[in-house]
């Protein structure tokens, strides 16, 4: 009877750090119901150039996801990149929905693909010759890399469409192709 009890009170002590040690050996970014914060800088140049112009973007992008599915999330973002143009530079502010889906197994760098849609506003026409307001279609891939159980190391790789769909006529429809890429991290909370 008398090592019952420090038997007992050794597993109460012990049964925390377990379960603890237990959750941080493989943490998933996308385990289902999980919200996250991320943050990231990116920088990003024309790929091919139909508009008589070269411009050249940088920006921060903060977003919030929610994990609906093993997987599977929905993201909302907001998007300040400032446009080098020739002539007068713009600052871009633009709101974006989309999803990210994992590839490949959870590890401690997890992949995914993701897609976003969204509108943008500017205070100068970009492109030159475009309209200040324009749609934003972003997508491409990246990944995750575990810092740890709650923060990750994001990368991305997108491609940015910049574009008023013709709405002003097609003599002011001008578009940005650019490649970008990202750095950030991924906050879960």
């Amino acid at each position: 009877m008398r090592l019952t009890i420090p038997y007992a009170l050794a597993l109460l002590l012990l049964l925390p750090a377990a379960n603890a040690f237990a959750q941080n050996a493989a943490p998933d970014p996308f385990t289902r119901g999980t919200w996250h914060f991320e943050a990231d800088a990116s920088g990003a140049f024309e790929l091919w150039n139909y508009n008589g112009s070269h411009e050249d973007l940088f920006g921060l992008t903060q977003a919030v996801m929610y994990n609906v599915g093993e997987g599977f999330a929905i993201r909302g973002a907001q998007r300040f990149l400032y446009v080098s143009q020739r002539g007068q530079d713009a600052v871009l502010l633009g709101l974006t929905i989309g999803v990210r889906r994992r590839i490949g197994h959870p590890g401690r760098v997890t992949g995914f693909l993701q897609g976003d849609l969204g509108i943008s506003y500017t205070a100068i026409a970009a492109p030159p010759r475009g309209t200040r307001f324009n749609y934003l279609a972003i997508g491409g891939g990246g990944a995750l890399i575990r810092v740890s159980p709650r923060v990750h190391f994001v990368t991305t790789a997108l491609l940015t469409h910049i574009s008023n769909a013709g709405l002003a006529g097609p003599d002011r429809n001008p578009d940005i192709e650019a490649l970008a890429v990202t750095v950030g991290l991924n906050l879960r909370f």
